[in-house]
This record gives structure tokens, C-alpha cells and sequence, in this order.
């Protein structure tokens, strides 16, 4: 049968092929026009005030029905096609505020805020007082400071510690609480170097470490610098400076205190004003040493005994002959704080060596046996120390005056003063008279130790 016309013989405006473009055209309008119209809204920012939004036929809640006022200060989680809803009037919300003033708070919710604010400063005070230990030790029954266990093994606290120093009458009291004494410094350098026992790479320092570049000597060896530069003779200016540090090997070696540690020392005479020789170093001592180091508490006619040491050292100029000296010995040393008082007795003896090896074998008629040490913390930081070595017997004594005070930061100045025999191996048997100013870099007690 032919069609009665050609409508049905055309295709159709609403035939099957064309739906699934018609529908993807109305799909991309519409994406279109909420795009537009999305990129001319705002969005809300910190501050705007939520509008009162009650979300209803709500799953895995306590109640059905819930309202975003009772989740102020909380993060609300909202599942994907709520959010449509709830953005869309909260964006208008924020657009109404926007157009216009912003009104002030009612009286309840000042008082809301005002609550929130109080709440938050505790919470801020609260945290700050545990970033703050307590100093302060607390009385100790029968003076026994307690012991922190931690995983098998004896811990420093600060309880611990201060039991060093626990009484201060009067005016030493005040002072103290102004000012810590040479005992809370004590305290501290032993906790710095107890946490630096757990980091492999931890080096801290041995004796002082300064710089010194004005240091004038009256007598300068001349004899011997001619073996440096036999065209001119020393400056009596040059710059002194020593570098010195140890490093923890063992821990709590013997009976649960002892720790054993390589020190190293290096003090260097370096003629760097003189360039008419080519600025050399006149003389540089160098001291390695390996010794056994004990924390002490015990207290003997007020005085407390808060360190002892015994090791092996070997110290040398690194020379060859006819300028080559150096001795080995067995080194000890005690250390003993009363209030801003610090004393260090380091009694040493020289390990033979036979006569051919043996480059000075009357050094010990100048060096002697070995320093003593006492030093006084004065106030605004400042430290002064005296040190004494020599033979009493024959005559020949040496002695060293470092008196430093904080200058910035770190940074110590430092003014040092010797006279007498013993100022260095190439020197031992001659008597210098020195005057050296410059820089320290580490207080009194962080050395561990008064010598030098």
C-alpha cells in the first residue's frame, strides 16, 4: 500500500535515533546554565553566619532530624546530595549578608563567643604549662633522690639531679633563684649530655673551646723558630685558639655510671700576622685521649663532689726532631662545687719511655705532676678561673688566669693571662709571660671539666 502522503516516509522530529542527542543537548545546557550561574555566587567565607538549616530523614544518626546550629565549632561530614541542598541555601544565605551590613551579635551570642574565648585560653594556658617542667625539687625522705627507670636502665630527672644543691639559707638563696649556680649548671650539662647519648652523632664539648686572635707573648722562642724560618725571627703577636670535644663510646660501663668516651684537644700558636714568613703555625698541640668519666653526688664538709675521671692521653706537637715532643700518661681528675665555688684536682703520671724514644725526659721537672683548678661564677654570668701546675721541688711553676663574661648570644668574651713554665710542650722549659684576648664559645661548667 503507497502512504497517503510523504509525513510518515520522512523522518520523524521524534523517531528513536534522535532521542539520546536530544537528551545530551539538554544535559549540556543545563550544565551550562549552572555553571554561569554558579561562578557569578560566592561561596561562604570564615566568619559568615550560618542560616538556621534543619536536615531531615537523616540514617545513622541518633535522630532523624537534625539542625547544623547544634554542631557550632564541629566538623560536619554530610553526604553528597545533601550538600546540593544545603549549599545552595547557605550560598544565598551568604549572598543576602554580603549585600548588605552585617548585624551584630544578640546578647546570646556575645555571651556564646565570649564563653568560647575563655574556654580556648585555658585550653592555651593549660598546654603551655605542660611544655614547662617544674624546676623546683621537691623534699626527699632520708636526701635519697628517686631513680626514673626507663626500659631497664637508671634515667636522669631533674628531681635527680638537683639533689646536688638542695639547701641554699638566706641571701645565697636569693641569689641563687637570680642567677643558677655552678650546681644547677652541673645539672643541666649532665641532662644535655644524657639526651645527646641517643643521637649516634652527638658531639659535645671537652675542655674550652676559644678563639683568641690578640694574644702577645714578652719571650718568644726564637731558637726554635729558626727550625721554621731561619730568615726571620717570630712575632710576639699571633693568634691563639683551641678546639675540644668528646664523644660518648660506651654507656654506663661499669657499675651502671661509668661512660666511656674518646676526648680530643687541639690548642695551636699560629703566627698569622707574620707574613714576612708566611704566616706558619708556630706550635700545635695535639691530644687525644680515652677516659672513663663517673656523675658523683656524694658531699664531703659542704663541698660536693660531682665528677671523676681516669683515662689515658697521649699529647704530642706532631714534630719531627729536633722540635718533636710528647708524653703519654695516665690522667684523674676530681671535681668539686660549692654554692658559685668550683674546684678541679687532676693529678696525672708520666708512662716511661725508654731513652732513645723519649724526646723530653725532664718534662716533668717543669709540668709536674699535675693542675689544679678553681674558678668562681661571679654575677651577670661572668667566670673566672686560676690554674696552677708545675714541680714545687725545682722551682719551676706555671700559672694560667681565664677570666670571661657573655657578650651576644653564645659568644663569650675572654681575656687569659699566663706566666711560668708548662704553657706548651715546645716551651715546657721556658718561662713565658702571655696576654691573649678574644672569644670563648661555651661557659664555665659546660666543659665538664676546669682544666685549661
Amino acid at each position: 500500500m503507497k502512504p497517503k502522503s510523504g509525513f510518515l516516509a520522512s523522518p520523524c522530529l521524534f523517531s528513536r535515533p534522535r532521542w539520546p542527542r536530544i537528551l545530551l543537548a539538554i544535559v549540556v545546557l543545563l550544565l551550562g546554565l549552572f555553571t554561569f550561574l554558579n561562578g557569578q555566587s560566592q561561596g561562604l567565607d570564615i566568619g559568615d553566619k550560618l542560616p538556621p538549616v534543619t536536615i531531615r530523614n537523616v540514617i545513622n544518626h541518633a535522630s532523624s532530624d537534625i539542625s547544623l546550629s547544634d554542631y557550632r565549632g564541629q566538623l560536619v561530614i554530610l553526604d553528597f546530595c545533601i550538600i546540593a541542598l544545603v549549599t545552595g541555601g547557605l550560598t544565598l544565605q551568604a549572598q543576602a549578608q554580603r549585600s548588605g551590613e552585617r548585624s551584630a551579635p544578640d546578647a546570646a551570642e556575645q555571651r556564646a563567643i565570649q564563653a568560647r574565648i575563655e574556654s580556648l585560653e585555658a585550653e592555651i594556658q593549660a598546654l603551655r604549662a605542660q611544655l614547662t617542667p617544674a624546676v623546683a625539687p621537691s623534699p626527699i625522705p632520708g636526701g635519697q633522690p628517686p631513680v626514673a627507670e626507663k626500659e631497664g636502665q637508671t634515667g636522669r630527672s631533674i628531681d635527680n639531679e638537683l639533689a646536688l644543691d638542695m639547701s641554699q639559707p638566706g641571701e645565697q638563696a636569693a641569689e641563687t633563684a637570680a642567677e643558677p649556680s655552678l650546681s644547677e649548671k652541673a645539672v643541666e650539662r649532665r641532662l644535655l649530655e644524657a639526651e645527646s647519648k641517643y643521637n649516634p652523632l652527638a658531639i659535645t664539648t671537652h675542655r674550652r673551646n676559644y678563639l683568641l686572635p690578640l694574644s702577645y707573648t714578652a719571650t718568644p722562642n726564637n731558637a726554635a723558630f729558626r727550625h721554621i724560618d731561619d730568615t726571620t725571627s717570630p712575632d710576639r703577636l699571633e693568634v691563639l685558639f683551641q678546639f675540644s670535644a668528646k664523644y660518648n663510646l660506651v654507656e654506663n660501663l661499669l657499675f651502671g655510671n661509668g661512660d666511656l668516651y674518646f676526648g680530643y684537644t687541639q690548642r695551636s700558636w699560629w703566627q698569622a700576622y707574620n707574613t714576612t714568613a708566611s704566616s706558619p703555625f708556630r706550635e700545635t698541640n695535639y691530644e687525644p685521649e680515652v677516659f672513663l668519666d663517673f656523675d658523683n653526688n656524694a658531699t664531703f664538709l659542704g663541698w660536693t663532689n660531682i665528677n671523676n675521671r681516669v683515662g689515658i692521653s697521649h699529647q704530642s706537637n706532631g714534630r719531627s726532631d729536633p722540635l718533636s715532643r710528647s708524653w703519654n700518661r695516665v690522667t684523674m681528675s676530681s671535681t668539686f662545687v660549692k654554692d658559685n665555688w668550683a674546684l678541679s684536682i687532676a693529678p696525672y703520671w708520666r708512662i716511661p719511655e725508654s731513652e732513645s724514644d723519649d724526646d723530653n725526659p725532664d718534662i716533668d721537672d717543669y709540668m709536674g705532676y699535675g693542675d689544679i683548678v678553681i674558678g668562681r661564677q661571679l654575677f651577670g654570668g661572668q667566670e673566672a678561673t686560676v690554674k696552677w701546675r708545675g714541680n714545687p721541688s725545682k722551682g719551676n711553676m706555671g700559672s694560667q688566669i681565664d677570666y670571661s663574661w657573655p657578650l651576644f648570644g653564645k659568644v663569650r668574651g675572654h681575656v687569659q693571662y699566663y706566666y711560668g713554665y708548662g704553657d706548651s710542650l715546645i716551651d715546657y722549659d721556658r718561662e713565658v709571660q702571655r696576654l691573649s684576648i678574644g672569644f670563648s664559645m661555651n661557659p664555665l661548667y659546660t666543659t665538664g671539666t676546669f682544666d685549661q
